[in-house]
């Protein structure tokens, strides 16, 4: 009888990293941090295939659209970016105003900048300190002048970031929440310093579960809208086209 040949998990290449990719399944307990998002690594993953080399992404990350439209930046579009396009290797999201080492969604034109994290983040959302829903807004809601403060943490909140308010009651958030960091230990993967600024999401393994599990059902939300969009400025391309035959017949 013929002995089986061991099966081997097939690989992927991804444009970020030199080394192909290989499914991987990651659990709290590995502490390993994602070198796209810089976020806790939990779930569908990918990593390298080489032993010596610590590069993780999750698998939503690796699925990221390459070029989107978001409300923060209408007039242009933004585009996904490995690393950041700058001399210092970092940047600073234009949404929560961290740092950002790893991938970035980018607008060359107005050097605009947001973690793959901020971008994907739902439009509402409920927090245990408020009544109501919460909407995210792209700046500060007062007038040019007047200072905006986090009714969680009192801190300011500049002007141009993005943050969670209740308009009825004039009530808003950080855009992550504003529990205080604590100290940990060094995670495998990601890039070591400048983690994307997401840290502020770090405050217990409950909020930050619920944040990435908020943050992959966004993106996954995301990604449907942008395939609608597509189908239908095709349909409008055939509509364009079908009615300027109609108009040569007459």
């Amino acid at each position: 009888m013929a002995s089986r040949k061991p099966s081997t998990r097939p690989s992927v290449r991804h444009p970020s990293h030199n080394h192909p990719l290989r499914g991987y399944k990651s659990q709290a307990e590995d502490e390993i941090i994602c070198s796209g998002c810089d976020l806790d690594l939990i779930g569908a993953a990918f990593k390298c295939t080489k032993s010596e080399c610590d590069y993780f992404l999750h698998k939503s990350c690796l699925e990221l659209p390459r070029e989107l439209r978001h409300k923060s930046h209408p007039n242009h579009p933004l585009t996904l970016l490995y690393s950041p396009p700058y001399v210092q290797s970092s940047y600073t999201c234009d949404a929560c105003g961290e740092y950002g080492s790893g991938f970035t969604y980018n607008c060359s034109i107005c050097q605009y900048d947001v973690h793959v994290g901020c971008v994907s983040m739902p439009e509402t959302m409920k927090h245990d300190e408020h009544a109501h829903p919460l909407t995210l807004i792209y700046s500060s809601p007062l007038q040019k002048g007047r200072i905006f403060e986090c009714d969680v943490c009192k801190e300011t909140i500049p002007d141009h970031l993005w943050l969670y308010y209740c308009q009825k009651c004039d009530y808003g958030t950080h855009l992550h929440s504003c529990v205080a960091e604590e100290e940990e230990e060094p995670k495998r993967g990601g890039k070591g310093e400048g983690s994307g600024g997401n840290n502020v999401m770090r405050g217990g393994k409950s909020s930050e579960n619920s944040e990435l599990a908020a943050m992959l059902k966004a993106q996954r939300e995301m990604e449907r809208m942008q395939i609608a969009l597509d189908l239908e400025m095709q349909r409008a391309k055939i509509d364009k086209k079908s009615r300027k035959h109609m108009l040569k017949m007459i």
